[in-house]
């Protein structure tokens, strides 16, 4: 009885298997009703990271914030230039048009009516470096604006790396629960022969049925588990369609690791958010002069030439004729205005202490961001490690788990162990096979975690 539901629940488990691709191939045994999928693409490694340099949405918003940030300092910029403005006036009652072409009241009657076009030009002579810093803030901030795009790419380019040796690690233990599937399949075979000539018990059988069934299940999970690691790998590359690939195989090159103290050196020279920190402190610098310059005031030219039509109030004489002589004329005129503040009600004095505030935060978080670059590094440089004595020592594991796993069958065969022994030593072959898989890709990983925590790999995109 509990052999024929473990068949059911094995047969079961084998007709949800999904088809597999290329790398992955199909399973031993088991019906294949489930309709045909679309060929998956072929992704190398440097295609995944070029698609993902190329289109994913951070690194766009990025490289927006540059044009954001270049378009503010022009902004900023253009009050070096002659600001040139056309106007046309027109004054009635008792206002008038004045030499800037502006209106304002006169007489408290009304004494003329005129119509002024012109021209208006005003141009900064000086705000005492005000405007001198404020650009030196913008450009800097352009600056950080940059490195941000770089930081951007660095992230982008890490998570698409790191996702595809997840596809690759996943279609790793696809391969290795496939290989115990049929391992314990053939132990099934095994066990069910020597029941049928009565040479073990059919609780043997029951429990290496189990096993299968067990193992079926690990199968279908960690089929479900790579489709689960492709769709991060869309997600990293910045795509939304859920699609398969084929992927190239990375070997872990095992390689002496150097000296950890160059590596903060070099990673607290080359990080780009490192990099833009020490920008958005050189902007928060200018501000605080800029706003230092308010107490100097500024010197202003204005220059304004038009013509006019005007005509004094009109009068009506004693026969009812209108009297209303007018005339027209050219005109320029030129000048300059100076302003000091004397007494602002301390929002001068405000703004320098909120620049000085600003600059002292940038300054605190440069120096944390600095800690944290060599954190990272520290870990990133001991995750390797750690992961390149693991290697050699889950390869030994798994040679003597293949070497267990033989002796067991064949004792068993010889009626000198039970089955128990055998599905043990299956079950350790696994987990060694799975232990040698996480260590290796860990290996890469942390290779290019430790790449990307001394910005390192940004570059070559």
């Amino acid at each position: 009885m509990m052999r024929s539901q473990a068949m059911r629940i094995g047969a079961l488990a084998i007709g949800l298997l999904p088809c597999l691709w290329a790398g992955t191939g199909a399973a031993a045994e088991g019906p294949a009703a489930r309709p045909a999928q679309p060929a998956p693409l072929k992704l190398s490694w440097e295609d995944a990271v070029k698609n993902g340099v190329k289109q994913h949405p951070l690194i766009l918003a990025a490289q927006r914030g540059v044009l954001e940030t270049e378009a503010v300092g022009k902004q900023i910029a253009a009050v070096n230039y002659p600001q040139v403005s056309g106007i046309l006036a027109n004054s009635l009652g008792n206002t008038r048009v004045l030499s800037n072409l502006g209106v304002s009241g006169s007489l408290p009657k009304p004494t003329n009516y005129m119509t002024d076009p012109g021209a208006r030009v005003d141009f900064l002579i000086t705000d005492f470096g005000r405007t001198a810093h404020k650009v030196l803030a913008s450009k800097a901030l352009m600056a950080s604006a940059e490195q941000q795009v770089f930081t951007s790419k660095a992230l982008v380019i890490l998570n698409v790396e790191q996702a595809y040796l997840a596809c690759l690690k996943q279609q790793k233990l696809v391969a290795i629960t496939r290989e115990v599937l049929t391992e314990r399949r053939l132990i099934r075979d095994q066990a069910e022969s020597m029941y049928r000539h009565q040479l073990r018990s059919k609780l043997d059988l029951d429990l290496v049925s189990v096993e299968v069934s067990k193992a079926e299940l690990d199968f279908i999970k960690a089929q479900n588990d790579l489709l689960a690691a492709f769709a991060a790998l869309n997600a990293a590359m910045g795509l939304q369609d859920p699609v398969q690939y084929v992927l190239d195989d990375v070997q872990p090159a095992v390689s002496p690791a150097p000296p950890l103290p160059p590596l903060f050196r070099e990673a607290l020279d080359r990080r780009p958010e490192l990099l833009g920190s020490k920008d958005r402190v050189q902007a928060a610098e200018e501000a605080l002069k800029a706003a230092q310059a308010l107490n100097y005031g500024s010197i202003t030219a204005v220059g304004a030439a038009g013509y006019g039509w005007w005509a004094r109030q009109e009068v009506i004489s004693a026969n009812g004729n209108p009297n209303n002589p007018g005339a027209q004329q050219g005109w320029w005129g030129a000048g300059f205005s100076s302003t000091t503040p004397l007494f602002t009600g301390f929002r001068i004095e405000a703004e320098i202490d909120q620049a000085e505030a600003l600059t002292g935060e940038a300054r605190a978080t440069t120096k944390s961001l600095a800690n944290d670059v060599v954190l990272q590094v520290a870990k990133a440089y001991l995750n390797q490690l750690t992961a390149e004595q693991q290697i050699t020592v889950m390869q030994d594991r798994v040679d003597q788990a293949r070497n267990a796993l033989t002796l067991a069958r064949e004792r068993y065969k010889a009626g000198l162990a039970s089955i128990l022994d055998v599905t043990t030593a299956t079950a350790d072959l696994l987990a060694a096979q799975t232990g040698l898989a996480e260590a290796q890709y860990g290996y890469l990983a942390g290779k290019y975690a430790l790449a990307y925590a001394m910005g390192a790999e940004y570059g070559r995109y």
